[in-house]
């Protein structure tokens, strides 16, 4: 039956409001409930509602991305159960935009985290996971043989569309590089464990190839999360895993990228450590309210705020704890690895402290020495001038004394000569004085 509908540009013949069936429900199709999966609901707009743009075209997309789940064919039904889907694999769309024409995205690596933080952080670590997914394969074996095939590929990836900014050596990106790599190619490995442990059999499993694996890798995995040998050390990773008490709510995010974000813009200085903690460690639900992710990370809390607020009050506190050491003393320590701060934080080893100190030492050392030495040779430097100053003097009136000598005995000499030739012309005749005139 085709009914008159209303379109843009008045009324027709169409699909838009039909007004036979809209107004003759007996006309409208029925189905049996019963007869539906749980999973498959019905709904059926009421006569005259009208449907935005916004929320067709949002239908349109579900439509596209996801089979329909009921098919209506002679007033029968059917519905077919399909997985859904998420936003889907990384495609670096985003990345390849910024590095369309050539340029490099800047990376801001932290000096005491192998982390990286600010605006490039994500797309550094999804590309890095990309790199990976796209590079290697399960088949090569163990992570070292991997990336002693693959590494240097994998690098000069990420080297063509990242750099290090601050001014920071190129190695420090590489190292970063490195360890990425190596994590998320484990993250890799886990999710897909967790793709596996979705079915009962092999055939089910190698029927539901994940998209981000080849079939020759799946297969292998298939055989190597079944071995006896992967187990073994599954079922120790989970009970490890299971010895965390605290739980965080960063998502994707990592600690320092978290830290990173209270970084005040002015002063450069970051938020208190029970601050910190708090947002690493809780959500708010639909009313705004704060969830804490578990109840031993709000316990933490408490004692992490106390100690800084004890901090706070120590006005003349010269050496003040700082947020490692406030949560060294509230988590404990821990070889290796800092309680708090997540992956990528590691302490300085003993060794290194010890050769530190070491170096403190005898660094303290030498400038002491330094400075008696040049308090000597100053000391020395002024006798030296003092001598050099009396010597100075002492020649100047010697040659001055022989210099007015000099000119004095001229004097009397000149002096001499003309009173001798005043006593030779007194001892001449008058008659020789005036034959002399002539």
């Amino acid at each position: 039956m085709i009914g008159m509908g209303r379109g843009r540009s008045g009324k027709g013949r169409g699909r838009g409001n039909i007004e036979g069936r809209a107004n003759n429900p007996s006309l409208m199709p029925t189905f049996n409930q019963s007869s539906l999966p749980h999973s498959c609901p019905i709904t059926i707009r009421e006569p005259g509602q009208r449907t935005s743009v916004d929320s067709q075209l949002s239908m349109n997309v579900e439509d596209s991305m996801h089979p329909s789940s009921m098919n209506v064919n002679n007033g029968g039904a059917s519905c077919s159960i399909t997985k859904k889907r998420g936003r889907g694999s990384y495609k670096s769309m985003k990345v390849d935009m910024k590095t369309k024409y050539g340029g490099k995205i800047i990376v801001d690596i932290p000096d005491d985290i192998d982390r990286a933080v600010g605006e490039g952080a994500r797309d550094i670590v999804n590309s890095c996971g990309l790199v990976v997914r796209t590079t290697v394969s399960f088949l090569d074996g163990d992570w070292p043989t991997i990336f002693a095939k693959h590494g240097h590929t994998m690098w000069l990836k990420v080297k063509d569309k990242f750099e290090v900014g601050r001014g920071r050596q190129e190695s420090v990106l590489q190292a970063f590089a490195i360890s990425t790599t190596q994590r998320l190619f484990r993250a890799w490995k886990t999710r897909l464990h967790k793709e596996y442990l979705l079915y009962n059999t092999d055939e089910e499993r190698l029927s539901h190839r994940p998209e981000s694996v080849s079939p020759m890798d799946w297969e292998y995995l298939v055989s190597y999360f079944g071995s006896t040998k992967f187990k073994s050390v599954s079922a120790k990773n989970k009970s490890n895993r299971e010895k965390q008490t605290t739980k965080h709510s960063c998502g994707s995010k990592s600690f320092a990228e978290v830290e990173e974000s209270t970084k005040d813009p002015q002063t450069g200085k970051k938020a208190t450590a029970d601050i910190v903690w708090e947002l690493q460690h809780t959500r708010k639900n639909d009313k705004g309210e704060l969830l804490w992710s578990d109840p031993q990370s709000q316990e933490v809390h408490g004692r992490i705020q106390a100690l800084v607020t004890d901090q706070q009050q120590l006005e003349e506190n010269a050496n003040p704890m700082t947020g490692d050491e406030i949560l060294a003393t509230v988590l404990g320590e821990r070889t290796g690895y800092v309680r708090g701060k997540g992956y990528g934080k590691r302490p300085p080893r003993k060794n290194h402290m010890q050769q530190a100190d070491v170096e403190a030492s005898v660094s303290s050392a030498m400038t002491n020495v330094r400075q008696e030495m040049q308090a000597e040779m100053d000391h020395k430097l002024q006798e030296e001038r003092e001598k050099i100053r009396e010597e100075m003097d002492r020649i100047f009136q010697e040659q001055m004394r022989e210099e007015v000598d000099k000119r004095i005995k001229e004097q009397m000499a000149d002096i001499m000569s003309r009173m001798q030739q005043e006593k030779d012309f007194l001892r001449i005749p008058v008659g020789a004085h005036y034959m002399l005139s002539r």
